[in-house]
């Protein structure tokens, strides 16, 4: 079984890849699916966000602001492990 992907694991597993960024991390008690723990991601070249969900969903979104071009945007469903590895892995490759 993998480990499950929280604030609390991008915290100790991706926050180090993110230095040149400027990191935002918000609560929201109530969304569509659940509790919202938002980590807001910032640089001079890149913007986005990871969204983990009470309920085990996962959004992932990177754009590009150098090249306007949208590097990630997926949402993905509690089931969908080895596509939430993937979408986190790419996210990291992409910082």
């Amino acid at each position: 079984m993998s480990e499950e992907k929280n604030i609390d694991w991008f915290k100790k597993e991706l926050v180090n890849n993110f230095k040149d960024y400027q990191i935002t991390y918000r609560f929201f008690e109530e969304g569509d699916f659940g509790s919202l723990n938002q980590v807001i991601l910032e640089s001079s070249e890149k913007g986005g966000g990871i969204d983990f969900w009470g309920q085990g969903w996962l959004g992932v979104d990177l754009y590009d602001y150098k090249n306007d071009k949208q590097l990630i945007n997926i949402l993905l469903e509690p089931h969908q492990e080895d596509e939430k590895n993937k979408a986190l892995k790419k996210l990291k490759e992409l910082s």
